[in-house]
């Protein structure tokens, strides 16, 4: 009982203890990703530093995933400046596998079944993108995706970095 009692204390409390400033991204280092592809690759963020990065977090439930990730995909067609990566979240490799089957699209899936890279980055919806710039600096996240306004915020962020 006690310990019910302290865990949901800990659990009203934890918002406050995380300072504001530490959930913001833009215009600070990336955090580092060391994970698996969904194919058994090692996949490491620090290797891609001076390419222009992004990620994209998405799950297997989540609607709007099912139509940003082709956009990106198309996009990734376009843009050979960019590297894009779908980062899956996952637990379970099959839900991720059978999301696949349906929904088609080229992008490497780099597999965070355990929500560690989700933690560091601060996701808490899907689907959330992030830019990384070529010194490996956050410089913009968006969550969600709106079929009607589709990529127009991404390109034009990719576009000022050029």
């Amino acid at each position: 009982m006690i310990s019910l009692l302290l865990l949901a204390g800990l659990a009203m409390a934890a918002p406050e203890m995380i300072p504001e400033e530490d959930l913001v991204l833009v215009g600070r280092t990336a955090p580092e990703i060391e994970l698996k592809t969904l194919d058994g690759d090692e996949f490491s963020l620090a290797s891609l530093r001076g390419n222009t990065v992004v990620l994209s977090f998405w799950a297997s439930w989540c609607g709007p995933c099912r139509q940003e990730l082709p956009a990106l995909s198309a996009l990734q067609e376009t843009r050979s400046d960019v590297q894009i990566y779908a980062v899956n979240v996952d637990r379970l490799r099959g839900k991720a596998q059978g999301f696949l089957r349906s929904v088609q699209f080229e992008l490497p899936i780099v597999w965070d079944n355990n929500s560690v890279a989700m933690g560091q980055w601060n996701v808490m919806s899907m689907p959330t993108m992030f830019v990384i710039d070529k010194q490996g600096t956050v410089k913009w996240r968006k969550v969600g995706y709106s079929r009607e306004n589709g990529l127009s915020a991404l390109e034009a962020e990719l576009d000022a970095l050029k």
